[in-house]
């Protein structure tokens, strides 16, 4: 009950009027001292809480001594609650919009985020904001999977994604044929022999293991602006807007891609 519970509460109810609309719909019409044993309550307290949900159309009443009560349908709660989030959501953009102070915002070259869902969303920022080229490059299949939305961004605004996937393995996917034109490169490849220059040994680097944190994926917007993807203790992104940086990691990539059988540096167009 206690997920249930939490979940209404995420939706808008307070944390008594979820335990009493839980409790209701669990055991079906009851009196208010069953209701109060059932949800946890403070009996003084559950008449107040059964009246808010009966104004709110949540709860519907049979009046007698004692009387009844009993929850409306979940179908038609919930749907009320979800609008009036929308409804409330919708008001806050509005209201803090409107609140912004009109200013110019300051360079800053380096941005650090934290969890996955900040940075797919910087992701998918970044491919919206693409104007030639949106090229990446990661170590996991899985971990492009969770970046699709950020290529099919790309995609919508005429753009094809060039994503370039380093295994261990042969390795195929066909699910990723459909994000972008891709290629595979066994690590292996990467790794063989000493460096030879400065490019080697930055491509090299670039996604070396055994360090506190370990760089699982590279986005590349158009050789200006970059998003590093790496794993230390959950998913992390350092956006990078300095602009030798993304020009660096773009010629990463042209590194990279250069080992692969019968590729040519036309394949990728570049800025």
């Amino acid at each position: 009950m206690e997920e249930l519970v939490e979940r209404l509460m995420r939706l808008g109810l307070k944390e008594y009027e979820a335990r009493v609309y839980a409790a209701l719909v669990i055991t079906g019409p009851a009196k208010a001292s069953e209701i109060a044993r059932e949800s946890g309550v403070p009996r003084p307290r559950v008449y107040d809480v059964l009246k808010r949900l009966h104004e709110r159309g949540f709860v519907e009443v049979s009046e007698g001594s004692p009387a009844y009560f009993r929850a409306v349908e979940p179908e038609k709660v919930i749907a009320s609650l979800r609008d009036d989030y929308i409804r409330s959501a919708e008001e806050a953009i509005i209201m803090l919009k409107s609140r912004q102070r009109d200013r110019q915002e300051e360079w800053l070259p380096v941005w650090y985020l934290q969890g996955e869902w900040s940075v797919r969303s910087r992701a998918e920022e970044l491919a919206e904001e693409t104007g030639e080229e949106f090229v990446a490059t990661f170590m996991e299949p899985a971990l492009v999977l969770k970046f699709r939305r950020a290529f099919e961004r790309a995609k919508e605004k005429g753009i094809t994604p060039k994503i370039l996937i380093l295994t261990r393995k042969a390795f195929r996917e066909s699910r990723l044929e459909e994000l972008g034109d891709v290629y595979y490169l066994p690590l292996s490849k990467v790794l063989e022999g000493e460096p030879r220059d400065f490019m080697e040994a930055v491509a090299r680097a670039l996604f070396s293991t055994g360090e506190r944190y370990v760089v699982k994926g590279l986005f590349v917007r158009d050789s200006r602006e970059s998003l590093l993807v790496y794993e230390e203790g959950g998913i992390r992104g350092i956006l990078v807007k300095i602009p030798f940086i993304p020009v660096i990691q773009r010629e990463v990539v042209e590194y990279y891609l250069r080992k692969l059988d019968g590729y040519s540096s036309t394949c990728l167009s570049r800025t």
